[in-house]
């Protein structure tokens, strides 16, 4: 536990550099009216926050479980483009053997996001002096009794093979325990969230390999019959709406940052800290003929009503709300399927004004 807290406070206060350093930057150079080096810096600094949100929702799959919060999907750009990051600036080559009726999977992106990341990185740090590591993918049928963990069923397989010092054999059973690591620096976290990930999405996950030759990993994922759907967004200014909208949290700083989104996005906001709070200010703006059409709710309000119990007192006041999920615990069975408890849509915190603008608009179309 003290090697994990380790390096869980020095990854966040190096990311934490990089937006401190990021923001007093900024407010350099609008200082100065040197507007284009600050939105530049501000872009950095957003960057950086990417990678602390990344890093949260790591620690959460491996704390709780992490339920996915899933939607189908192809795999063949999602594996693509996380390999490509997780080696840019690195001396390994990355080479792909995808076919292209690749069946999709019903996942969750940033998990297995996590997954590739994760094992492309370890065959990096296994190939020190360079090399490449070849990535493929093909369908499978498992039938009856043909594997000890799957289930009959079609799978796509993905595989990950190095050139590496590979895995000693005495260590190959521990290599997914976590905290367990034969590296300097390393936590023992990286394999441990992979099976863990894997795991939830009734998959599977084998290791193959021989000392001086390299290491293969397999990946299994459920193939989905299900159809892709594109996501197209418009550009911000392109979204205009109105009405009102109410916020809850506990948290003054989100209320008012919040507020000031909506209201750029034409909306007025109304706030609330908790959830009786919420259901009052909801009677009173119906009363006063300005109704409230959307709640931005969440999730966990320590010592008050939080947004699961929040949400079914406003839909007795008025079905016709249009209610969003809001918690920084991504992992939270309501946060993987909002709709199952009175929730139209979900946003993970942190957020952007892009994430709220891609929530809003199909609620603001439908209403």
């Amino acid at each position: 536990i003290g090697i994990l807290a380790g390096g869980i406070a020095h990854d966040f206060n190096n990311l934490l550099v990089g937006i401190f350093g990021n923001l007093d930057l900024a407010r350099l150079f609008i200082s100065e009216g040197n507007h284009t080096e600050a939105l530049t810096t501000i872009s950095r600094g957003l960057s950086v926050l990417d990678r602390a949100r990344a890093l949260t929702h790591q620690l959460l799959t491996f704390s709780k479980g992490g339920t996915p919060v899933r939607k189908i999907a192809a795999l063949e750009p999602l594996v693509r483009n996380a390999a490509k990051f997780a080696l840019s600036g690195s001396n390994i080559a990355c080479v792909f053997s995808i076919p292209p009726d690749l069946w999709p999977c019903n996942l969750d992106e940033n998990q297995i996001s996590q997954v590739i990341d994760n094992i492309v990185i370890n065959a990096q740090q296994a190939m020190p002096a360079g090399g490449a590591i070849v990535i493929s993918a093909q369908n499978i049928a498992i039938e009856h009794s043909r594997h000890f963990i799957l289930r009959e069923g079609n799978y796509v397989k993905i595989s990950f093979k190095d050139s590496g010092i590979g895995i000693p054999k005495e260590i190959m059973p521990r290599i997914f325990d976590p905290f367990f690591t034969t590296k300097q620096k390393g936590s023992g976290l990286g394999l441990a969230i992979t099976y863990s990930i894997i795991k939830r999405h009734e998959g599977a996950i084998e290791v193959e390999s021989e000392p001086g030759k390299g290491t293969t990993f397999h990946v299994f994922l459920p193939a989905s019959a299900g159809t892709i759907t594109s996501e197209k967004t418009a550009p911000l200014e392109e979204f205009k709406g109105k009405g009102r909208i109410l916020i809850m949290d506990d948290e003054r700083p989100i209320l008012s940052i919040v507020s000031k989104m909506l209201e750029k996005m034409g909306f007025s906001a109304v706030t609330a800290p908790n959830g009786d709070e919420a259901i009052r200010t909801v009677r009173h703006e119906k009363d006063s003929g300005h109704p409230v059409t959307i709640a931005v709710l969440d999730l966990t309000i320590p010592g008050g009503r939080g947004g699961r119990d929040t949400v079914k007192q406003l839909l007795k006041i008025d079905p016709s709300i249009k209610a969003i999920v809001s918690s920084g615990y991504c992992d939270d069975p309501v946060m993987a399927d909002p709709t199952q408890y009175g929730f139209s849509g979900r946003l993970n915190k942190p957020f952007t004004v892009e994430e709220i603008k891609d929530v809003l608009r199909p609620l603001v179309d439908k209403g």
